[in-house]
């Protein structure tokens, strides 16, 4: 399938970037200088692209046969009206979700059913999720050792995974890779009954 874009981020040092698609609903795309259909000069920021769309082993839309457009056909999409972004309602159920687990946590916190010792282990579970997430973004595009994906579920379970929903849209990673979406759905329902054996009268092991 040919799709067309701008690019609206290039590390010339690194060699790759990212392709804004005309369609606003649709997710960036990684282009990588070796994706290019043919040599020509080295890619701005702002350039208008065609190229085919393919869905890599890592889950992102990744760009293949690039080619830049010529004036006439940049000028002729340019007048194509954008269409509205409609991603945001979708995130809305997980911005809510996250803000109400936050406030959950604050509340059992204050009522004295979950110890500062929990919250502490928690936020700090949470900032390194993300910083899981990032370095495994990072290793993706630099083709390095990623971070094994049992180590990002894990995190999730134990209480990272509103860091992770947010490393996830922020970066643009593991958005569309399944079945590490589905077991990340299942991390935060576990998470979830998690905490409440930890309020739960069954918890014999108070901490």
């Amino acid at each position: 399938m040919r799709d067309q874009g701008r690019l609206v981020e290039w590390f010339d040092d690194k060699g790759y970037g990212f392709i804004q698609p005309n369609d606003n609903s649709k997710d960036r795309v990684f282009l990588h200088i070796k994706d290019f259909a043919r040599q020509g000069p080295r890619p701005l920021v702002g350039c208008a692209l065609e190229y085919t769309v393919l869905l890599d082993s890592d889950g992102r839309f990744r760009a293949q046969q690039a080619t830049y457009l010529k004036a006439s056909q940049t000028q002729k999409l340019s007048t194509q009206p954008k269409k509205s972004n409609p991603v945001q309602p979708k995130l809305l159920p997980m911005q809510i979700a996250c803000v109400g687990y936050i406030l959950a946590l604050l509340v059992f916190g204050f009522l004295g059913l979950l110890s500062g010792l929990v919250l502490l282990l928690i936020s700090m579970v949470n900032a390194l999720t993300y910083w899981m997430y990032a370095q495994d973004k990072e290793a993706a595009l630099l083709g390095k050792r990623r971070v094994p994906e049992q180590t990002l579920h894990i995190l999730a379970f134990l209480g990272g995974w509103p860091t992770a929903w947010l490393a996830q849209e922020r970066l643009r990673h593991k958005t569309q890779k399944q079945p590490f979406r589905k077991i990340y759905f299942c991390t935060i329902g576990l998470n979830i009954l998690l905490i409440l054996w930890l309020i739960s009268p069954l918890n014999l092991l108070k901490f």
